[in-house]
């Protein structure tokens, strides 16, 4: 059985200028998701995807493999099943293949290596992913979906609705071949707490996950 991460982490951002560079808590992003995927102990092969020789270095000196960014993968217009289709085209002999982004900072190893543990020893899913539980009103163009406003139940009985956390994608090579993309039929959902859920993508995230960070290890 053997494992993959690829770490797709691109030197352009458009919303944060240089957000994979920027300082958090007296590190750059871009290493915390690197560290913890080493720190995992869990993955054969741990892939860093980057168009910057800043990363490549760093990535390099903790013994990570490197991928150059490809020009038309680096746009905004790519996503991640471009970019995990790309990286199982070019590397299509893992038997699962994991993608984990920079933009997830506190993600723990542990829940790293839970993730990994799991699929890789279940027979029932085929895929994986981090997300959190929200019970709350929730709308979608101007219609409630998770209650009925006419009768209006206590927040805690209600059904929560389920967002990704877009920090950790795992894929079995079969469903992978299958669907193409990195979500399969039979997903192992992992809940994480709001610390590892933060997901840096505009300057107030940055400003959030600072504080957060800083209550976090003080207690």
């Amino acid at each position: 059985m053997s494992t993959a991460c690829f770490i797709p982490i691109k030197s352009n951002s458009e919303r944060v200028p240089g957000k994979n560079f920027r300082v958090l808590n007296g590190k750059k992003l871009y290493e915390y998701i690197i560290e913890h995927s080493i720190a995992a102990d869990v993955f054969n092969s741990i892939f860093i995807d980057t168009n910057s020789d800043e990363i490549k270095e760093f990535a390099q000196n903790l013994g990570c493999n490197v991928i150059e960014r490809r020009k038309e993968l680096a746009e905004n217009t790519a996503n991640g099943n471009d970019l995990l289709n790309y990286h199982f085209e070019q590397f299509p002999n893992f038997d699962y293949y994991f993608q984990l982004f920079a933009t997830a900072p506190y993600l723990q190893p542990s829940s790293i290596k839970t993730c990994v543990e799991t699929l890789t020893n279940s027979i029932n899913f085929d895929s994986c992913f981090t997300a959190v539980r929200h019970q709350g009103f929730f709308w979608l163009n101007n219609t409630s979906i998770n209650y009925r406003p006419c009768i209006l139940p206590r927040s805690q009985d209600m059904a929560p609705v389920i967002e990704e956390t877009t920090g950790l994608y795992g894929m079995t090579r079969t469903a992978l071949e299958k669907y193409r993309c990195r979500i399969g039929a039979k997903p192992y959902i992992y809940f994480v707490s709001k610390f590892e859920a933060v997901d840096i993508n505009t300057e107030d995230d940055l400003k959030i996950a600072e504080h957060i960070g800083k209550i976090y290890w003080k207690y």
